[in-house]
Formats: structure tokens, C-alpha cells, sequence
């Protein structure tokens, strides 16, 4: 028999419980309140018992999270554990419907983009330009590790070759610091954020290439240099 690896794992917030499922559906719908419905799910013994027995399970939050091909876990945002139904799906392992959408469900379009991280993330830059900006910018904040930043005074080379908007210029910001899929901010208060360290670059630094005019004077009190690309 095949054994179907799961997709996403649902983890309390003590991380006491965890409940792997192979699959879902719903979770891209950018609707609150639009229904996640788990599919074969491998369900704690207390939690199995309690619905086999007709019981409801009392509500929990947990945090959604993505299992890659590599197994590793991103969060993808919390989900309270309310089961509206459920059926059994063989094996011991059970279907079920929550009462609701993650907190702060991802749109449709975010399914494609953490498509990309599946396989290890974006192999090289600019794949955002494919893509839902917010959406890309978010699966780059959960995909961020931590690591040493680079000393101070390196220099960054920003590719605006797809800048069209604000958005976009984040995007290609987070790669010129962190490589393909990088993040280094979504708005000017993250990335101000980004420069109190752990993000991957220190100030003061000078980044080369085109600039939004609406973060030009944020980032230079923010202690970047900012050049043109020659």
C-alpha cells in the first residue's frame, strides 16, 4: 500500500497536539470565514474518541502549517480547530470540515506562489514578476531563516528590470539582500524592522539600482546609500 506523505500538519499552540493531513482544500479562498476542509487527517486518540463517541471537541487554535517535499514546516497562519463535520476516509484516518478559514486566509493566488517553495524555493530571482505580489511577499516572510547578517557597508544590487509599483520594488528588494525569494520587508515600517537585525543585512549599506520615490527619503534616514545602477 502506498503511503500518502502529508501535505500539512495543524499544530496547537503548545505543540502538544499535532494533526497531520494529507491534503486540504479551501485554504487558498481569501474568503474569512470561507470553510478549510481536511482531508485525511490522522486525528489524536483523544480527539478521534471524542467524535466517534458523538461528542463535540472543544475549539483550539492552531498553527497551519506546510510540510515541503524535504519536510520541513511553514506556517501559513492559525486556524481555530472547530469541526463543523467529518467522516472516516480509510485507514484510520478521517475527512473533516472546519467552521472557518485561517485567521488571515491567503487568496487564491497564493496557492501557485508557495507552490514555489514546495521544492526547496525559487531557484533563481524575479519569479515574483509572475506572480501576486502580496501573496509572494508573504510566503517570503514565512520561508525566512535565521542567519548571521553581513557586516556593515556591503553593497546590494537591486534588479529593478520588473519594478511597476511599490510592491514589486519590496520584492526585489528582499532578493537583492537574501537571494532568490528573499525578504527584507513589505512596507517601509518592515523594513525598518528588517535593519534592527537578524534579516540578513546591517546598516549602513549601499543599495545599487532604481528606487520607489516614495522610500527614497525613509531608506536614506534609514542609513542606506542609495546609487544608480551605472
Amino acid at each position: 500500500m502506498r503511503v500518502v506523505r502529508p501535505r500539512y500538519v495543524l499544530v496547537e499552540d503548545d505543540g502538544e497536539r499535532r494533526i497531520p493531513c494529507a491534503d486540504a482544500d479551501r485554504v487558498f479562498s481569501g474568503r474569512p470565514g470561507d470553510p478549510v476542509w481536511l482531508l485525511g487527517c490522522d486525528l489524536p486518540d483523544d480527539l478521534l474518541d471524542r467524535l466517534n463517541a458523538g461528542r463535540r471537541v472543544p475549539p483550539f487554535v492552531c498553527s497551519f502549517e506546510v510540510i515541503d517535499r524535504f519536510g520541513l514546516e511553514t506556517c501559513l497562519g492559525l486556524v481555530t480547530f472547530d469541526v463543523a463535520e467529518w467522516s472516516p476516509s480509510g485507514g484510520g484516518h478521517v475527512d473533516l470540515a472546519l467552521r472557518s478559514s485561517l485567521h488571515d486566509p491567503p487568496r487564491p493566488a497564493g496557492q501557485a506562489v508557495w507552490d514555489q517553495w514546495f521544492d526547496g524555493g525559487p531557484p533563481v530571482k524575479n519569479l515574483w514578476a509572475g506572480h501576486d505580489r502580496t501573496e509572494w511577499l508573504r510566503a517570503a516572510l514565512a520561508h525566512r531563516f535565521d542567519g548571521p547578517d553581513l557586516p556593515p557597508g556591503e553593497t546590494y544590487r537591486l534588479d529593478g528590470t520588473h519594478l511597476t509599483d511599490l510592491m514589486s520594488y519590496y520584492c526585489a528588494l528582499g532578493e537583492a539582500v537574501n537571494g532568490p525569494g528573499g525578504y527584507f520587508g513589505w512596507n517601509l515600517g518592515a523594513v525598518e524592522d528588517c535593519l534592527r537585525g537578524g534579516f540578513g543585512a546591517t546598516r549602513p549599506f549601499t543599495l545599487v539600482g532604481p528606487v520607489a520615490t516614495e522610500a527614497r527619503e525613509v531608506l536614506e534616514e534609514l542609513g542606506i546609500t542609495l546609487r544608480p545602477a551605472p
